[in-house]
């Protein structure tokens, strides 16, 4: 499906740049718990952020097929899977501003964003976990602006982001109150909080952002008041599919490493890649990476037709991206033995895994989602 619709060119572009960059700093970042700034500027330079975005706007015009290959490139390239991850985080934010933003907001926040800022999307607060309707952070209006203040948890790119766009309650508007606003994170009244010692994923800077009575303009509303949930739903649709694309272009060339291994490593006078209990594990893997993958480019086909799918469809890729990921990795560190449970780049991937089956909406929101979601579109036949 996406070789008829992306550009050819872009997954090996974006794939040997990535080796190039992200793939030598990825160490270094993860022993220090940050972004690799210098990565994600080469990757904004070489037009990352503008193929989704329409030549009107600074893009070149491409579409989100485009970006889905260059994204694939730089997970299987760079084979940094938090780095991935707050690639997503700023996907989503473009996607919205892209979809709900009056053209003043868009002539306004994309250029700086396909120009290498950060974004954050600011939804999780302490209260609600992945429940984005259970919300407390909120905005008074005040002679024609507005005043937020509240407290966001576990956000990605959160620590080191330049634009967050926040999900806020304008209680003033009654039962329809909640919004996006659209934050510059310099802004007086905002802190951030220290970036969140986790066990893996240390190079995607999570952590809290505590907004005291910050100054919003009403120009930067997305979408009008009270129309945050909708496009908020969007924007996590566009997450969730992509940690299932994230999940099969990771693990490509970790599947790659463990079959080379089972090749050369020799138990009982052969290869134990001769051994059906081997083989069965690595099989395992493979079925799991394809079927992610087509999942997830099955649910990019229904949010870009609009769908009345695509919800359910992405919360399939979620669930699958988390499990995939926990199953390739523990299989490598299974096949590779004791090499593989040594401290290093299998000890590192597996930790890693097991942060997306809770990150993005856990694995059993997942679940849930997909179940509502039957039960919606069985009641419309």
């Amino acid at each position: 499906m996406i070789s008829h619709f992306a550009d050819s060119a872009l997954r090996p572009r974006y794939m040997e740049m990535a080796a190039d960059s992200v793939g030598k700093r990825a160490e270094s970042c993860a022993a220090d718990g940050r972004l690799d700034r210098d990565s994600w500027q080469e990757l904004s330079d070489e037009g990352l952020w503008r193929l989704p975005v329409p030549v009107r706007w600074g893009g070149t015009g491409g579409t989100w097929w485009d970006f889905v290959a260059a994204f694939e490139g730089i997970a299987a390239g760079g084979r940094d899977l938090g780095f991935n991850l707050s690639l997503v985080a700023q996907a989503g934010l473009i996607r919205s501003i892209l979809l709900y933003g009056t053209d003043e907001q868009k002539e306004t926040w994309l250029p700086p964003l396909m120009s290498g800022s950060v974004g954050a999307t600011a939804l999780t607060e302490t209260t609600g976990g992945s429940d984005v309707t259970r919300i407390r952070t909120a905005a008074r209006q005040h002679q024609g602006h507005f005043l937020l203040s509240g407290h966001k948890d576990h956000i990605t790119n959160g620590p080191v982001a330049d634009v967050a766009l926040t999900l806020g309650r304008v209680p003033e508007h009654g039962d329809r109150d909640i919004t996006l606003f659209l934050l510059d994170l310099r802004s007086e009244g905002v802190t951030r909080g220290p970036v969140e010692n986790m066990m893996g994923n240390r190079t995607s800077p999570t952590g809290p952002i505590t907004f005291d009575q910050v100054r919003v303009d009403a120009t930067n509303v997305i979408g009008g008041i009270g129309a945050g949930i909708e496009a908020i739903y969007n924007t996590i649709s566009l997450d969730r599919l992509l940690y299932g694309v994230l999940a099969a272009a990771y693990l490509d060339p970790l599947l790659e490493d463990v079959l080379a291994y089972a090749r050369s490593r020799t138990a009982f006078n052969v290869p134990i890649a001769d051994h059906q209990y081997v083989q069965g594990r690595i099989t395992d893997a493979k079925f799991a990476v394809e079927a992610t993958r087509w999942v997830s480019y099955g649910a990019l086909d229904a949010l870009l037709k609009e769908s009345p799918q695509t919800s359910l469809m992405c919360s399939v890729a979620k669930y699958h991206a988390g499990e995939t990921l926990k199953l390739g990795t523990e299989t490598a560190l299974r096949v590779m033995g004791h090499r593989g449970y040594m401290e290093g780049p299998h000890t590192q991937a597996l930790k890693d895994a097991l942060g997306t089956v809770i990150a993005g909406g856990t694995a059993e929101i997942q679940r849930k989602n997909v179940f509502n979601q039957m039960r919606r579109l069985s009641s419309t036949h």
